[in-house]
């Protein structure tokens, strides 16, 4: 997501009520135990933003993501976090190495300085209200448990008592006959 500031990042969803460039265009690794580092490029070129991903260890860059239209100031600094919700996982960065890329940039006219604009991409997702995740059951697993007991003993009584009746009523007409 690029901000301002101004938009929270919503961790219930990943940040998909944020994420660059519209619905079903978020970026996915599965990094987690692997034998080997990962590594993450993250890509600033012009106006676009691309990010890839290697991995598998192989030195052989795969593209997740490429946005157009990103505006980012110049003059801020890079930080790296990352939040694992209730999970007890250990996500080390071992190392972020930054270079800066000659880009041929032609001056347009009416171009701003580069320092003075407010981050910004063209193409976001729509905004979305978030909404909150069903609440778990408020009986608990000893509440649930004996709850699935009485059913099992309900549906076992109707059996009984439907299997007695159906023999009752098949005596009755046995008996008629006779």
């Amino acid at each position: 997501m690029v901000s301002n500031g101004s938009a929270h990042y919503d961790h219930d969803r990943d940040g998909t009520h944020t994420q660059l460039g519209g619905e079903g265009t978020g970026c996915e690794a599965k990094f987690r135990n692997k034998d080997h580092e990962t590594q993450v490029l993250i890509q600033y070129v012009g106006d676009t933003l691309a990010i890839f991903t290697d991995i598998n260890g192989q030195g052989v860059w795969k593209e997740c993501l490429s946005v157009d239209g990103v505006h980012l100031p110049t003059g801020y600094y890079i930080g790296v976090t990352s939040a694992t919700g209730d999970l007890s996982d250990n996500h080390d960065v071992t190392s972020v190495k930054m270079f800066e890329q000659e880009f041929a940039r032609v001056e347009r006219q009416g171009d701003v300085d580069s320092r003075s604009i407010e981050p910004h991409a063209e193409f976001i997702s729509s905004p979305r209200d978030h909404i909150d995740d069903p609440k778990p059951s408020k009986l608990g697993w000893v509440g649930t448990t004996v709850l699935v007991i009485v059913a099992i003993a309900v549906v076992v009584i109707v059996v009984v008592f439907g299997f007695a009746w159906i023999q009752k009523r098949q005596e009755r007409t046995r008996k008629r006959f006779y």
